[in-house]
């Protein structure tokens, strides 16, 4: 597979079409004079791959499982620690 590339003008141009590329996980080459400059590329998992779930949600799952007391520490603190 060839990866897409992008001048810095298009990027300007369409930085919201480059954005949601990006989001489904494809990479990208930057060109600036018609030569290579930078990879772009996704930090992350696409969009579609993500699981998010709200506090009160997680809070559910965790409530409707037995976990030990160490377990349930854990997950207690990640929830907490949730934006």
């Amino acid at each position: 597979m060839i990866t897409p590339t992008i001048s810095t003008k298009e990027l300007r141009e369409n930085f919201l079409q480059v954005k949601a590329t990006l989001e489904r996980g494809q990479s990208m080459v930057l060109l600036y004079r018609s030569k290579p400059l930078a990879e772009l590329k996704p930090i992350s998992l696409p969009k579609w791959k993500r699981r998010i779930f709200s506090r009160k949600q997680l809070e559910s799952f965790i409530s409707d499982d037995q976990l030990s007391e160490k377990e349930q520490k854990q997950i207690d603190e990640t929830i907490k620690n949730l934006p």
